[in-house]
């Protein structure tokens, strides 16, 4: 892996975990707002509705069959926190290299933009504005500089 694709993972570690946590919040809001419609002191242990057919209780009782069982939820609810978990433990120790590396860079502005971007996830535009610099050089000439000079160190750890 080169010093740029060890940077980049860096952000798309970022957005495979805000994925997941996206999938987590989801399911068990779903969950939550059915069971909450269904009976407002409803538990995850069940909900009995009784219907009519063609009744709003009907399709509530229908949107229940279809979610799955208490236990599933949860162990679906654990797989991917578990999933989660282990991509931020990967996230922290990539990170902690890129800080080790980073604190090898000549200059402050070099650093910054490695920081900013590629830790932090800051966009370009902010980048530039930070550095007080315009924002095509910093996403062009100042990009490539630091990239080059983190992939140098990258390389030699």
């Amino acid at each position: 892996m080169t010093g740029e694709q060890f940077l980049n993972s860096l952000i798309s570690l970022e957005g495979d975990i805000t994925a997941l946590d996206t999938q987590r919040v989801n399911l068990d809001g779903r969950r939550q707002s059915i069971l909450d419609r269904a009976h407002p002191t409803a538990a995850l242990s069940g909900v009995c509705v009784q219907t009519m057919p063609g009744s709003k209780t009907e399709s509530l009782g229908i949107e229940l069959a279809e979610l799955p069982s208490p236990q599933e939820l949860v162990d679906k609810l654990n797989g991917l926190q578990k999933r989660i978990n282990k991509l931020i433990d990967l996230q922290i120790d990539r990170k902690q290299i890129a800080l080790d590396i980073i604190e090898q860079m000549e200059t402050t502005k070099r650093r910054t933009l490695i920081i900013q971007r590629y830790l932090n996830g800051v966009k370009w535009r902010t980048i530039a504005d930070l550095l007080h610099y315009n924002e095509n050089y910093v996403r062009g000439e100042l990009r490539d500089e630091a990239i080059a000079e983190f992939s140098a160190l990258y390389e030699k750890s």
